[in-house]
């Protein structure tokens, strides 16, 4: 039997949420065949699925071309801003909103 349950160290948070009757059977079905609790099998799929839409978007993947058209696009920055984009810079300054990240946990989300 595979139990993947947080260890008595581990804190867990509880989660709650509605799902059509069809993907409860077939999760209730899958968890059953891997010998593992919903709680454990709804676990194992949340973090598998939120690994791989955080690694799909925390990386940019450019084929050999696009990677040498950015190799060269960069190589030709000058070493110093130029007074066009120093400009920019104190407008953008000027009209910057800074609002500070949030954790799920402080936005309130469930």
């Amino acid at each position: 039997m595979n139990t993947t349950s947080p260890t008595t160290t581990e804190k867990s948070a509880r989660l709650s949420c509605r799902i059509r009757p069809v993907v409860k059977e077939q999760a209730e079905a899958a968890a059953r065949l891997l010998g593992q609790s919903m709680t454990d099998f709804a676990e194992m799929a949340l973090e598998e699925k939120a690994k791989t839409v955080l690694a799909e978007n925390e990386r940019i993947v450019l084929s050999e071309h696009a990677f040498g058209e950015f190799l060269a696009a960069i190589s030709g920055a000058p070493e110093s801003p130029s007074q066009q984009l120093l400009e920019a810079v104190a407008v953008y300054k000027q009209h910057e909103t800074v609002v500070p990240a949030k954790s799920i946990s402080e936005q309130g989300h469930k």
